[in-house]
C-alpha cells in the first residue's frame, strides 16, 4: 500500500528498473508554496500505445515481471491519489525507448501523503537488483542535491552491504537536513 511519497517513489524506480533500463532519473521537486513535483524516466523496454491505455486499469500488468501477480496497482494507486488530492499525473510512453511519468500536487491539500521516509526509499532504490544508473535529485525552494548510484557505489562500496547502506542512508538523512537548514536559514 502507499501511504507516502516515499512508497510512491519506490514503486515507480523498482517498475522502472524490472522494464530493463539501464538509467533511470528521478527528480523530486518541493516548491516554497508546497507544490510537489516528481518526475520518474527510464530507458527500459517501454510500452506500445495498446499497453499505455491499459496500464491504468488495477487489473491489468503487462507481465513478465512478476511471474505470480495478476494486478498493476501501481498506476491506479497514483491515479486515485492525484484525485484525491486534487493532483494532476501524466505518463508517456514508447516501446523500445522508455517510459516518462509526471505527477505534481499540493503537499498542504489534507489528502496528500507525508513525504514519509526518503532517505530509506533512496536507498532501497539504489540497491535494487541489476546494472543500472540511478540519478536521485531532491529539489526544496530551488536548493538541491543529488545521489547517483555509480557515485554511491564509488563512494561507499557494494550498495547491497549492510554497512553501506547505513552510511548511505545516514548521508542521504544529512542531505536533507542541510537542505532544510539552508532554506530555513534563507526565510
Amino acid at each position: 500500500m502507499h501511504r507516502t511519497l516515499s512508497d510512491y517513489i519506490m514503486d515507480l524506480t523498482q517498475n522502472a528498473v524490472e522494464a530493463g533500463s539501464s538509467a533511470v532519473i528521478v527528480d523530486l521537486i518541493e516548491e516554497a508554496g508546497g507544490r510537489m513535483k516528481v518526475y520518474v524516466s527510464d530507458n527500459g523496454s517501454g510500452m506500445d500505445e495498446e499497453t499505455l491505455k491499459r496500464v491504468r486499469d488495477p487489473f491489468f500488468t503487462g507481465g513478465g515481471k512478476h511471474e505470480k501477480r495478476r494486478v498493476g496497482l501501481g498506476i491506479s494507486f497514483l491515479a486515485q491519489f492525484m484525485a484525491q488530492c486534487g493532483g494532476t499525473w501524466d505518463i508517456a510512453s514508447e516501446k523500445g525507448v522508455g517510459t516518462s511519468l509526471f505527477f505534481e500536487y499540493d503537499a498542504h491539500n489534507l489528502d496528500a501523503p507525508p513525504i514519509g521516509n526518503l532517505a530509506s526509499a533512496v536507498v532501497s532504490c539504489l540497491s535494487l537488483p541489476g546494472e543500472f544508473e540511478l540519478k536521485f535529485t531532491r529539489t526544496l525552494c530551488g536548493e538541491s542535491y543529488t545521489v547517483t548510484r555509480s557515485e554511491a557505489v564509488e563512494v561507499f562500496g557494494d550498495v547491497n552491504d549492510a554497512e553501506a547502506l547505513l552510511t548511505l542512508r545516514e548521508y542521504i538523512r544529512t542531505s536533507e537536513s542541510e537542505l532544510k537548514e539552508l532554506i530555513a536559514k534563507g526565510s
